[in-house]
């Protein structure tokens, strides 16, 4: 175990750095509440699990605390990363439980007990997967969105169902709050919801523009949808769906990732070009919080109760504190 002391001047610089042996490509902290202090960490050919103290939640700690608990060999560069709500540390016998995507197409299971890993790979997909998720509640499917312009349900290490769309399927979402519906964002800007059950269409959204890269889906508040496409963050309130609530431009040569802070509906996180710059918005005024350049960015993600965001980057995970 590490003990980390904070390096922070500045709001816009990170808090923590957590040192890796490679360029991180994505970065996962569990959105369950039950294991939100592990953080999954995607390399270019393994996945590393650990675990973070945080002296918000841990009396005993006087500092901020990051523990390798497994690496784990991957055969690919690993694309995107979910957790399962089977993962646990806190219950016997410990589980740890997590899907990811490589750049050969294939979607693979890991189990573990902290010793032993077993891997289940699922193949059906014909192109890179951008995005999965697990149901949220126990765990027993996956829905994967793939460019081969198909998202797929997977249960059991079998693809159950196969949805087609007219253009690449950057995000697949699935609401802890909400779990009669799928959420899948497509490249060329349209946002769907679907019933998870059926797999009929709910409602769709268009943000106007393309190409959408990412969507991501309140955990703090279901009615709101993120989405970055081309330049700009755009926002939607589901219980007015046909327009936007607000677009803003945020990264001028291209926006690529976008995540909804997990604690509050208050905060959005953004990474684009020029200069891999990561930026922190709120969502109700016009201002950035955050505005860092990084080396590169691999994957942002925010733990689920505190004001603490991961960023990917060279060799290293970045931790910002944002507060407002």
């Amino acid at each position: 175990m590490v003990q980390l002391h904070s390096t922070a001047s500045h709001r816009s610089d990170p808090v923590q750095r957590l040192t890796l042996p490679s360029r991180v490509f994505c970065t996962e902290f569990s959105p369950f509440p039950w294991s939100s202090n592990l953080l999954a960490v995607g390399l270019q050919s393994s996945v590393t699990i650990g675990q973070c103290w945080f002296t918000e939640e841990d009396t005993n700690t006087t500092e901020f605390q990051w523990e390798v608990i497994q690496e784990i060999h991957h055969d690919t560069r690993v694309q995107a990363m979910a957790w399962s709500p089977k993962t646990s540390l806190v219950i016997v016998p410990k589980v740890l439980e997590f899907a990811t995507s490589g750049t050969d197409h294939k979607v693979r299971l890991f189990t573990s007990d902290l010793v032993d890993v077993q891997v289940r790979v699922l193949k059906g997909h014909t192109d890179y997967i951008n995005s999965l998720v697990f149901e949220p509640e126990k765990g027993e499917q996956i829905v994967t969105g793939s460019d081969d312009h198909t998202a797929k349900v997977w249960e059991d290490g079998e693809c159950t169902t196969t949805l087609h769309f007219k253009s690449p399927v950057m995000s697949v979402q699935w609401h802890q709050e909400e779990l009669g519906k799928v959420l899948v964002g497509q490249k060329s800007g349209i946002i769907s919801l679907y019933n998870s059950l059926t797999l009929q269409p709910i409602l769709s959204v268009d943000c106007g523009l393309a190409p959408l890269l990412s969507t991501d889906w309140s955990q703090s508040n279901s009615l709101l949808l993120a989405a970055v496409v081309s330049t700009e963050l755009v926002m939607f309130d589901l219980s007015t769906p046909s327009l936007p609530t607000s677009r803003r431009p945020v990264h001028s040569e291209g926006a690529r990732h976008v995540r909804c802070s997990r604690h509050t509906d208050s905060l959005v996180a953004t990474s684009g070009r020029p200069g891999n710059c990561l930026k922190v918005w709120h969502t109700k005024s016009s201002g950035g919080l955050v505005s860092s350049e990084m080396v590169v960015v691999g994957g942002l993600s925010w733990h689920v109760r505190l004001p603490y965001l991961a960023v990917g980057g060279d060799r290293e995970v970045q931790l910002f504190r944002v507060s407002y």
